[in-house]
């Protein structure tokens, strides 16, 4: 024991001796200045620190304090790298080949700023300086040993990191809490960082290729690399990719498979803010990927040369696009000859669609993919309503054909048990035709047809996207239900609930005015986005797309409808045409004919925006229309339901609504008999008397005329009468188009028991709010007449609104029982 701890003094001495004797014999300076020129030699770049030391026990080892590596070019206080600390250990062998391998290399608290300029001139790529040939009368030197310098790991402790890429329009910046990296000198090097980008954490780690990419040489790169996103946990984002890149420096020849899973696309934006992800929720999967042209001449990466060999990927919702989302998708391909199959559920305006469908193979998918649809694709879809599957009833249909950028060719054939339209429904439903496109962009449909209880319609239309837009097309109805379909014409329940008391006038010409409305960088802008004075232009759209705007004001089209048999109000009407035409702005609906229920039907509507300012004139001689949809067009309270017949002629013009309402010029007559009229709208314009013996909820209309002359902004009305249950009205008055003031001297009459009961009323107030009271006589008085005879008003009445044309009489009144009558009057009956 003795001798071995005498042995232990000797070496324990010995070490310390030459430890000391080494920090006196090595010359620090010229190390730190042999350091400076290697890192000179192989990378072009100048070195710079403010303190340096050499270390021998445990280890050779060396440290150095306030580093910085100057940029490319050797611009002044721009360092690519700074570091207040790094320290390494130096390996022993590779010193016999005259190789500095610093080892555990450790960075700490430090930045790294990595930029490229506009013509891809980067700041990593590093440049070694050639070697310098001696001339011969240059004088013998001693000989210079000649280190090459090499890391073979790192650590990096709190750094931050950088990019500022022009060329490829890339930036951003990042801080790593610790890092590790092996193997640096290896054709494998091991990576594996933990960062935080902002207050999100992410981590990177797995096998890279070889870093000479960096000193200008390119081998070929094999890549094993794991990602995650965000804090551990169940709902934690990753992304693996294995494979390889034969030419890193151009992104040429890459394969490999991509697997990952992801709670939500716009995680990514927690790393890359400019990204603007779509809203796609529990997207992943796995994909392989390779370079589908590896000898292309496009220096950068280009989506078109992206190939799969087999996919197998799912995203549990994806945002909607024209009021229709997708969820559940699935799409698989198990090899490049396997089908890619495609399955999801869409959800719109129509019940939810389970849709299944194939693509061709996958490789004629990723052909069509990479030449933009050049070679077609076949398509074959399968759609069903979601809640019914399984089952032989519900909605269903069926899509297939080709689908390509010079040609298309698909086939539908799908039909429905029921099939909700707003608030209405068809029935025993089925839908054929085709759609076409060809080379030059001009869109067929073909026989389009549609058949069910309420409707039968065929419709041929051909569009042309072209400078000049074009559209024909014929819709022709075998039979059409209205009265079935009546729900169409009233609001949804939802928009009733929350509308206010007058509704939105909607622009009846939106389609024809937006070209006037529109900016040239935005054919949708709102009038608001146009300067005051200045009409805006209606521009191309830069992505080809179809423009309504486009077509109203440049374009052409031509629309034949006909009906054999149109159903309306209980009654039967034949021979239903009309023709709609419009070219250059100038939008015309004529040939309006039909008849029925004794009387022949016409009417014109001409609307011209081709010239300033846009005029409009209608011709109605007569023509029918659905007094809610009236109503809702023309802002007014919901009062009426039932057809009303229009007769009359008006003029406007004007670029805006209310321009065109505050020219309105010409006499116009509605009437309608039959419907019904709600006494909650109608009882403010009756004062509280009246008002109060109303029964509630709708009477039926046995007649309703209205006549009036426009003029300066204002309705003059000559003719107010209508005959509704126990309520009659007659008067006149003044209406103000733009302001909506009401000037109505009314006539309400409640007839109780065989008698009845009326007093002039006074309505002054808005449309919105109407005010009524008690009129005053000529003398001065208040005056209430009880009893006296009740004439039939209906027959003057209704020649006065319809201009003396023909039309449906009024029904003879009905027999009515007194007494009940009086008890309801008294409110003891309901």
């Amino acid at each position: 024991m003795r001798r071995l701890a005498a042995v232990l003094i000797v070496l324990l001495v010995l070490a310390t001796g030459l430890a000391v004797s080494a920090d006196f014999l090595i010359d620090r300076s010229d190390l730190k200045s042999d350091v400076i020129a290697a890192v000179k030699r192989q990378t072009g770049r100048d070195l710079a620190m403010a303190r340096f030391s050499v270390g021998i026990l445990p280890w050779p080892s060396v440290s150095a304090h306030e580093v910085a590596l100057s940029d490319i070019g050797g611009k002044p206080n721009v360092p690519m790298l700074q570091a207040r600390d790094i320290r390494a250990s130096i390996a022993l062998i590779p010193l016999l080949w005259r190789e500095i391998r610093l080892e555990n290399v450790i960075l700490q608290r430090g930045a790294v700023m990595l930029h490229r300029d506009e013509a891809g001139q980067a700041n990593w790529d590093f440049h070694a300086q050639p070697t310098e040939k001696g001339t011969g009368q240059a004088k013998p030197s001693h000989p210079a040993a000649r280190w090459s310098l090499k890391i073979g790991s790192a650590k990096l402790d709190r750094m931050a990191f950088s990019l500022d890429d022009r060329f490829a329009h890339h930036g951003g910046s990042v801080s790593i809490d610790h890092a590790e990296f092996d193997g640096l000198a290896s054709s494998a090097p091991y990576l594996d960082i933990h960062g935080m980008r902002g207050e999100t954490p992410f981590r990177v780690n797995g096998h890279i290729g070889p870093l000479s990419l960096f000193q200008g040489a390119n081998p070929p790169w094999a890549l094993s690399l794991g990602a995650t996103l965000g804090k551990e946990g169940k709902q934690q984002d990753w992304l693996n990719f294995d494979g390889q890149v034969s030419d890193m420096r151009h992104m040429r020849g890459f394969s490999g498979v991509l697997r990952g899973e992801m709670a939500s696309l716009k995680d990514i934006e927690t790393l890359f803010p400019n990204a603007n992800m779509p809203s796609v929720t529990g997207f992943g999967g796995e994909i392989g990927v390779f370079d589908a042209d590896p000898q292309g001449k496009t220096p950068r990466l280009d989506l078109s040369r992206l190939g799969v060999n087999h996919l197998h990927l799912h995203l549990d919702s994806a945002p909607s696009w024209h009021g229709v989302s997708v969820s559940a998708l699935h799409a698989d391909a198990e090899t490049l000859s396997s089908a890619l199959t495609v399955t999801a559920t869409l959800r719109g305006p129509m019940p939810a669609l389970a849709v299944q469908g194939a693509f061709g193979t996958l490789a004629q998918a990723g052909t069509s993919w990479q030449t933009a649809l050049e070679t077609p694709l076949a398509v074959s879809v399968d759609l069903r309503e979601a809640a019914r599957l399984g089952k032989a009833e519900g909605l269903h249909g069926h899509i297939s054909g080709l689908i390509g950028a010079s040609e298309t060719a698909l086939s539908l054939d799908g039909g429905a048990d029921t099939l909700p339209v707003r608030q209405s429904a068809l029935h025993e439903v089925t839908l054929k035709g085709g759609f076409e496109r060809d080379g030059s962009g001009k869109i067929s449909l073909k026989a389009l047809t549609l058949n069910s209880h309420e409707a039968a319609a065929v419709l041929d239309a051909t569009a042309q996207n072209a400078a000049h837009p074009e559209i024909e097309g014929k819709l022709h109805f075998q039979h059409l239900d209205l009265d079935a379909l009546a729900a169409l014409w009233t609001k949804p329940k939802a928009e009733q609930a929350t509308a206010p008391a007058v509704p939105a006038l909607p622009n009846p010409v939106a389609s024809l005015t937006a070209s006037h409305q529109a900016t040239p960088s935005d054919g949708n802008a709102s009038p608001a986005d146009v300067p005051a004075g200045q009409v805006a232009h209606p521009a191309v759209p830069v992505n080809g797309g179809f423009s309504w705007s486009r077509l109203a004001s440049q374009g052409r089209a031509n629309l034949d409808i006909a009906a054999d048999t149109v159903r309306f109000n209980a009654a039967d009407y034949t021979g239903i045409s009309a023709q709609a035409h419009l070219e250059t702005g100038r939008l015309t609906l004529d040939s309006v004919k039909g008849s029925g229920n004794g009387m022949t039907l016409s009417g014109k509507a001409v609307y011209d925006v081709s010239v300033k300012p846009a005029s409009l004139t209608l011709s109605l001689t007569p023509f029918l229309f659905p007094a809610t949809l009236a109503q809702n067009l023309l802002a007014m309270p919901g009062f009426f339901r039932g057809p009303l017949m229009l007769v009359g002629q008006l003029e406007a013009r004007g670029d805006t609504r209310e321009a065109l309402i505050a020219s309105l010029n010409g006499h116009l007559g509605l009437s309608m008999v039959g419907g019904s009229i709600a006494t909650g709208p109608l009882g403010p314009y009756l004062g509280d008397s009246a008002r109060a013996l109303l029964p509630h909820g709708d009477l039926s209309v046995r007649c309703l005329g209205l006549h009036a002359s426009f003029t300066d902004g204002h309705a003059q009305f000559d003719t107010l009468g209508m005959e509704a249950g126990a309520l009659s009205l007659s008067g006149h008055g003044n209406y103000g188009l733009v302001d909506r003031t009401l000037d109505l001297h009314l006539l309400p009459r409640i007839g109780i028991a065989g008698t009845g009961a009326s007093t002039p009323v006074l309505v002054t107030g808005t449309l919105e709010a109407p005010k009524a009271q008690q009129e005053a006589s000529s003398g001065g008085r208040f005056e209430v007449t009880i009893g006296g005879s009740e004439p039939d008003t209906c027959p003057a009445v209704l020649e006065a609104a319809r201009e003396n044309l023909p039309g449906e009489a009024a029904p003879e009144r009905k027999k009515h029982n007194k007494a009940a009558e009086l008890l309801h009057g008294l409110g003891l009956l309901h």
